[in-house]
């Protein structure tokens, strides 16, 4: 036990070494500079609602003036209420539209033959996908749209409403884009495939489509599908800037959607087989390192279980290369244009230590959404701060989770 607690407690120096090769490749990466031939990109936002923040992010893309000709398309339903602003083209989804995918894949399948149809399906043609509460910095469009790769995406971060206590639960998500997703995206096979910012080529949409039989994990599926036909991948050292949930209950469903939609895919054979491999392999290994992490700490300081001598300046360094990972992530999520340098500090010196605690809840969230089973449907949440928000509610709701 002693031998694997201190392999375990070691794994920062692993997470840092993906770090830095992902970041040093993307930096020597010869296609970030030499242009993708595009002529044109199309900002999708996909949509059922939430009108406020949907015509904010439409607002902000357009104050960016982006140097390269572009388009905004609202992808929605039928049944969606009026009141969006500012966007190029309204795609609505026919009630009757024949489709394998559901919900949003359905819907995302749905503007992939509009794009056919009118010629869009094109090598020089860069499409970017957005949920309709996040917002690409404008150096991750323009990096998005050079970038020659047919499939790429970036760093998701934290920073809209960032400072709340289930916005340094979203930490997590930062600290992992930042080892695992720069070192596998960026040498050309993904693990996890995020749709917030997730940006293609339309030739490469019209290759893989959208059109699984699923109901979610679509972003995943299409990602993974992409490499088994032959599309090029590629890492954004930039950000997509995302809400986190705003109650516990919603920060749940949304892991539950996450981790059954993959799991989902992965029992139907829908990811090929060396995606397959390399998401179960990470699945089992953060399940070993979490929970030999959490027993040695508790049997350690015991007794029960005891670490050579020889081991201790390492796993110190280990613990510091950790912080400071932490800390980088926490400080990227703080950092929106609107913030002040004392919020970013204050914010991130708050994220750094809260780690020990957001990282155990992130283990307890998963076993949860395991518990629930499959949600079979895709449940959406709360994309605006309640109107009432009461003391106490997050932890009132994981309890009640």
């Amino acid at each position: 036990m002693s031998t694997l607690s201190v392999l375990v407690w070691l794994f920062p120096f692993a997470e840092v070494a993906m770090m830095l090769f992902g970041l040093v490749t993307a930096r020597f990466d010869t296609r970030h500079k030499t242009g993708s031939g595009a002529t044109q990109a199309i900002i999708q936002i996909t949509t059922i609602g939430n009108h406020e923040t949907v015509n904010w992010m439409i607002q902000k893309i357009k104050d960016y003036e982006l140097p390269f000709p572009f388009e905004i398309w609202l992808v929605i339903e039928p049944f969606v209420a009026p009141g969006f602003e500012g966007m190029d083209e309204v795609v609505v989804v026919p009630a009757e539209f024949p489709a394998r995918a559901k919900y949003k894949a359905r819907a995302q399948e749905y503007s992939r033959t509009v794009r056919q149809a009118r010629g869009l399906s094109r090598s020089d043609v860069k499409i970017v996908m957005l949920d309709d509460d996040v917002l690409p910095t404008k150096k991750y469009l323009i990096d998005a749209f050079n970038a020659d790769y047919d499939v790429c995406e970036g760093i998701t971060t934290p920073r809209l409403h960032y400072g709340r206590f289930l916005s340094h639960l979203d930490d997590l998500r930062t600290l992992s884009c930042l080892t695992i997703c720069s070192a596998f995206q960026g040498h050309g096979h993904p693990i996890w495939v995020h749709g917030e910012g997730l940006c293609m080529r339309g030739s490469a949409e019209q290759v893989v489509t959208w059109d699984y039989p699923i109901v979610a994990s679509e972003d995943l599926v299409f990602g993974q599908n992409a490499v088994e036909r032959g599309m090029t991948w590629g890492f954004l050292w930039e950000y997509v800037q995302l809400t986190s949930p705003w109650t516990m209950s919603d920060f749940i469903k949304q892991r539950r959607r996450w981790l059954w939609g993959n799991i989902y895919a992965i029992r139907l054979g829908l990811i090929p087989p060396l995606g397959t491999t390399l998401l179960v392999a990470r699945y089992a290994f953060a399940l070993i390192v979490a929970i030999v992490a959490a027993v040695a700490s508790v049997l350690v300081p015991l007794g029960i279980v005891s670490i050579p001598a020889k081991w201790l300046a390492p796993l110190l360094v280990a613990l510091g290369i950790w912080i400071v990972q932490f800390s980088a992530a926490c400080w990227i999520g703080s950092s929106f244009e609107e913030r002040s340098q004392t919020e970013r500090l204050r914010d991130t010196i708050i994220g750094t230590l809260l780690a020990p605690i957001t990282s155990a809840l992130g283990f307890f969230v998963i076993m949860i959404c395991l518990f629930k089973g499959d949600p079979k449907r895709f449940e959406v949440i709360a994309k605006t701060k309640p109107a009432r928000p009461s003391a106490g509610d997050d932890a009132k709701e994981l309890v009640k989770g």
